[in-house]
């Protein structure tokens, strides 16, 4: 379980005021949108405090974009002492209050059992809301649960439609994991060309698990024309990552080109720029 409790907390970590910069917000009135944008100024200038101090008595007031951010917060521990069930507690609010990434927020702390007990089923219930409001993390994680039958039977099927879903809407995690079920013909039908093009479309947001996968594979053509100057470049980029045993894998691949083709391959690393996700 040590796997989901750092992927699940990693998922909520740095989100705070995205929906502030990204999304219109809906206040009772021009006064509190001055409020909640002066409790952003605070929070980017470091003013944890102050942060806190402005958005609280808008959260109080049921808005649930503070609300979220109190929760991001508290989970953190900026401005104040960490305190997961406080988070719970911010989140849930925002959640009810329609706000989709609290929802998937919540959901994670019942995963990991941090500020609430741990509960699979109240996580999937938290997940498929913020699902339906269309949050590809929410998605992503609802398929790791049904990989891993947590909260419901082990559904493989389920799995790969969750991924999918999360993949269509440009995830990386999701494209990957959905490549590896291709891979192996979990949930659906065994096909390498179909896991090498998911592959690729994880690596070319620079996810470093799905570049040495391509490594692999162009160097043995599994799925792919067999490439192995392709195959270092993948290499060289997850290594520069610090993937684990990348950096040995990049030795053995180079340990079969020739000067010429190890030069290529770090020319086409070097050239490469991840798409923004």
């Amino acid at each position: 379980m040590r796997g989901f409790r750092r992927r699940y907390g990693s998922a909520r970590r740095g989100a705070i005021s995205a929906l502030a910069l990204t999304a219109p917000l809906i206040f009772s009135s021009a006064s509190s949108a001055d409020d909640f944008a002066a409790g952003w100024q605070a929070y980017q200038a470091g003013d944890f405090a102050a942060a806190l101090k402005t958005w609280r008595p808008l959260a109080e007031a049921g808005d649930a974009h503070a609300a979220f951010d109190l929760g991001v917060m508290y989970d953190e521990g900026r401005g104040v002492g960490a305190d997961h069930a406080a988070a719970a507690r911010w989140w849930r609010q925002a959640a009810e209050g329609g706000n989709a990434d609290a929802a998937h927020n919540l959901a994670s702390l019942y995963i990991a059992g941090d500020g609430v007990a741990q509960d699979y089923a109240a996580a999937r219930r938290w997940l498929g809301k913020a699902a339906a409001a269309g949050l590809a993390t929410a998605m992503y994680t609802l398929g790791k649960l049904d990989e891993y039958g947590l909260g419901a039977p082990k559904d493989m099927a389920a799995a790969a439609a969750q991924y999918r879903a999360a993949a269509d809407k440009g995830l990386a995690a999701a494209e990957y994991n959905l490549g590896k079920l291709y891979r192996d013909g979990a949930g659906v039908t065994q096909d390498s060309a179909a896991a090498v093009r998911w592959f690729e479309a994880a690596a070319a947001q620079g996810y470093a698990k799905a570049e040495v996968h391509l490594a692999t594979r162009y160097a043995a053509g599994d799925g792919v024309s067999k490439d192995p100057v392709e195959a270092l470049k993948w290499a060289t980029l997850a290594a520069r990552q610090s993937y684990p045993d990348a950096a040995a894998l990049k030795r053995s691949i180079a340990t079969h080109l020739t000067a010429a083709e190890r030069a290529e391959g770090e020319a086409r690393a070097k050239a490469f720029r991840a798409n923004a996700p």
